[in-house]
Protein backbone atom coordinates (compact mmCIF):
# COMPACT_ATOMS: atom_id res chain seq x y z
CA UNK A 1 0.00 0.00 0.00
CA UNK A 2 3.01 2.21 0.69
CA UNK A 3 4.07 1.88 -2.92
CA UNK A 4 0.69 2.89 -4.15
CA UNK A 5 0.95 5.88 -1.64
CA UNK A 6 4.55 6.75 -3.60
CA UNK A 7 3.78 6.06 -7.42
CA UNK A 8 0.40 7.86 -6.72
CA UNK A 9 -0.09 10.76 -4.15
CA UNK A 10 4.07 11.74 -3.93
CA UNK A 11 5.29 11.60 -7.65
CA UNK A 12 2.12 14.14 -7.87
CA UNK A 13 2.65 16.19 -5.04
CA UNK A 14 6.77 16.46 -6.17
CA UNK A 15 6.21 17.02 -9.24
CA UNK A 16 3.99 19.81 -9.21
CA UNK A 17 5.47 21.31 -6.09
CA UNK A 18 2.05 21.71 -4.41
CA UNK A 19 1.04 23.38 -6.27
CA UNK A 20 -2.60 23.16 -8.47
CA UNK A 21 -5.93 21.55 -7.69
CA UNK A 22 -5.28 18.03 -8.84
CA UNK A 23 -2.77 17.51 -6.98
CA UNK A 24 -4.78 18.94 -4.16
CA UNK A 25 -7.90 16.93 -5.04
CA UNK A 26 -5.46 13.89 -4.85
CA UNK A 27 -4.37 14.44 -1.43
CA UNK A 28 -8.20 15.38 0.16
CA UNK A 29 -9.15 12.07 -1.09
CA UNK A 30 -6.64 9.75 -0.70
CA UNK A 31 -4.82 11.14 2.84
CA UNK A 32 -8.25 12.66 4.05
CA UNK A 33 -7.44 11.25 7.76
CA UNK A 34 -3.88 13.69 7.59
CA UNK A 35 -6.03 16.36 6.23
CA UNK A 36 -8.37 16.07 9.06
CA UNK A 37 -5.82 16.05 11.24
CA UNK A 38 -4.02 18.75 10.45
CA UNK A 39 -7.33 21.05 10.32
CA UNK A 40 -7.80 19.72 13.75
CA UNK A 41 -5.05 20.15 15.77
CA UNK A 42 -3.29 24.06 16.61
CA UNK A 43 -1.01 24.60 13.96
CA UNK A 44 -2.10 22.20 11.17
CA UNK A 45 -3.59 24.62 8.99
CA UNK A 46 -0.05 26.44 8.49
CA UNK A 47 1.33 23.11 6.65
CA UNK A 48 -1.98 22.92 4.90
CA UNK A 49 -2.12 26.50 3.72
CA UNK A 50 1.27 28.49 4.25
CA UNK A 51 4.38 26.33 3.48
CA UNK A 52 4.33 24.76 0.25
CA UNK A 53 7.64 22.46 1.00
CA UNK A 54 6.39 21.68 4.71
CA UNK A 55 2.85 20.79 3.01
CA UNK A 56 4.73 18.26 0.62
CA UNK A 57 7.09 17.00 2.76
CA UNK A 58 4.29 16.24 5.60
CA UNK A 59 2.14 13.98 2.47
CA UNK A 60 4.97 12.40 1.32
CA UNK A 61 6.27 11.35 4.57
CA UNK A 62 3.04 10.94 6.87
CA UNK A 63 0.90 9.50 4.08
CA UNK A 64 3.50 6.87 3.06
CA UNK A 65 4.03 5.64 7.00
CA UNK A 66 -0.05 5.90 7.21
CA UNK A 67 -0.38 3.27 3.80
CA UNK A 68 2.70 1.33 5.94
CA UNK A 69 0.74 0.99 8.27
CA UNK A 70 -2.68 0.33 7.26
CA UNK A 71 -0.83 -2.23 4.49
CA UNK A 72 1.22 -4.14 7.83
CA UNK A 73 -2.34 -4.32 9.61
CA UNK A 74 -4.18 -5.88 6.31
CA UNK A 75 -1.25 -8.32 5.98
CA UNK A 76 -1.37 -9.00 9.78
CA UNK A 77 -4.88 -9.50 9.60
CA UNK A 78 -5.49 -11.71 6.59
CA UNK A 79 -2.45 -13.86 7.83
CA UNK A 80 -4.51 -14.20 11.28
CA UNK A 81 -7.41 -15.61 9.68
CA UNK A 82 -5.57 -17.60 7.11
CA UNK A 83 -4.11 -19.56 10.27
CA UNK A 84 -7.63 -20.02 11.36
CA UNK A 85 -8.80 -21.10 8.24
CA UNK A 86 -5.85 -23.92 7.60
CA UNK A 87 -5.36 -27.20 9.43
CA UNK A 88 -3.72 -27.31 12.48
CA UNK A 89 -0.56 -29.05 10.66
CA UNK A 90 -0.41 -26.68 8.31
CA UNK A 91 3.16 -23.82 8.65
CA UNK A 92 2.32 -22.18 5.93
CA UNK A 93 0.85 -19.52 7.68
CA UNK A 94 2.84 -18.15 10.88
CA UNK A 95 0.96 -15.62 12.56
CA UNK A 96 2.80 -13.34 14.66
Amino acid sequence: MALFHIVIVVWTLVTSSGAGEGQAFLVALLDFPLVALLQAIPGGGKILYNSQHGYVLFFSVVGTLMYAVVGYAIGALVRAVLARLSPADNKGYPVG
